[in-house]
């Protein structure tokens, strides 16, 4: 198992429905704007949001496996047999530092 950048599929879901709620609110708004019926608008708004979440979330789980404008981490390709703990991204940060791949700021930070 090798270090990761895609996203979590979590996170594309919450993503899907937190975007789509805000767009089903401007849907059900614009239907009722201009047919001043709220139970077609609140109707029309709901098959909205609910085939745009699916959409949304097959086009963000799609997009995860393109590498178009991702710049991809020297170390992704480490293969890693189980998660990283705290000391262990210690010992690999001072090893990092030792070897010159990075450096600390003013504040200490790297």
């Amino acid at each position: 198992m090798g270090i990761s950048d895609k996203e979590a599929h979590l996170r594309s879901i919450i993503k899907a429905v937190s975007y789509r709620l805000l767009a089903a609110i401007v849907t059900t708004t614009i239907v009722f704007a201009f047919t001043r019926r709220i139970v077609l608008s609140l109707g029309v708004g709901a098959v909205e949001a609910v085939a745009k979440v699916i959409c949304y979330y097959i086009h963000e789980r799609m997009w995860s496996f393109i590498s178009f404008g991702r710049k991809k981490h020297p170390l992704s390709s480490l293969p890693v047999n189980k998660p990283l703990g705290e000391k262990d991204m210690e010992i690999i940060k001072s090893k990092l530092k030792e070897l010159g791949y990075i450096s600390e700021d003013q504040n200490g930070r790297t």
